[in-house]
């Protein structure tokens, strides 16, 4: 069975609705969504045996993902695969097989896979949007290696710690029994939380970081769930992730033209 986590503070309803229908869509099983204080109505769009849970303050992000893992708050069993998404970071497979059975196939010696993030945007930076993320952003940077997000085989008997720093680098890829190790998709094994990135791997990571100048005014009032400081510059320019985005990729657009989903 396939979990996927997602702590949002969602400001846009059609955001979240598309990304939480993109991944029903594609296979996943059970979403679990932890709502810290969106100011829209994302609850409605949450169905099924999926999970609604109401987070109020400074959620501590990090503490949360190694509570939810080491305590099982979402019920797992043995070799479950667990995912942890914000809700502008989309998964995708290339459908050849289901996906569970393409994840499982990306576990070759570890319980732990890191798939690193391929960053999507416009060309040229917008002011505003009016269109949704996939619909409105299919330029992507062609970054060699990039920070990812982890896929995790869950085992009850483990210790996951995402709040363990080292490097500079904390979250995103727990520490297990101690130690931060995961196989890369399409390429060899991380100590951190980057990775070579395969733009024709079986499974993917799209990021939508860099949206709109409205949107990063959004991201910047809101603060950060990682961090009580917020340590994004309000100046978007400056952000390690602007930019360079030249390379039409239309993977995702023609994706969900096929799931019709836009």
């Amino acid at each position: 069975m396939i979990h996927l986590v997602c702590l949002t503070k969602s400001y846009n309803e059609n955001d979240f609705k598309l990304w939480y229908s993109w991944h029903k869509s594609i296979g996943v099983d059970r979403i679990h969504v932890y709502d810290n204080e969106s100011t829209v109505n994302i609850k409605k769009f949450v169905t099924g045996k999926d999970t609604y849970n109401k987070i109020t303050g400074w959620p501590n992000q990090w503490q949360m993902f190694s509570d939810i893992l080491n305590h099982n708050a979402l019920n797992m069993n043995k070799n479950d695969l667990v995912m942890f998404f914000d809700d502008d970071e989309y998964i995708w497979h290339n459908m050849v097989k289901p996906l569970e059975t393409t994840l499982y196939n990306q576990f070759k010696l570890l319980g732990c896979v890191l798939v690193p993030q391929i960053l999507m945007s416009t060309k040229d930076f917008q002011l505003q949007r009016s269109k949704n993320l996939i619909e409105q952003s299919y330029y992507r940077r062609n970054d060699s290696s990039n920070q990812g997000k982890c896929i995790l085989l869950y085992d009850s008997s483990n210790e996951y710690d995402f709040t363990k720093e080292e490097q500079n680098e904390k979250g995103h890829v727990p520490f297990i029994n101690g130690m931060r190790y995961s196989e890369v998709v399409g390429s060899d094994c991380s100590k951190t939380t980057y990775g070579l990135v395969d733009y024709n791997a079986p499974v993917r990571l799209y990021h939508y970081h860099v949206k709109s100048a409205d949107d990063w005014k959004h991201k910047i009032e809101r603060g950060s769930a990682a961090c009580k400081v917020q340590y994004y510059d309000s100046d978007i320019t400056k952000d390690k992730w602007y930019g360079k985005y030249e390379i039409i990729d239309l993977t995702m657009l023609n994706t969900a033209k096929k799931l019709r989903l836009v």
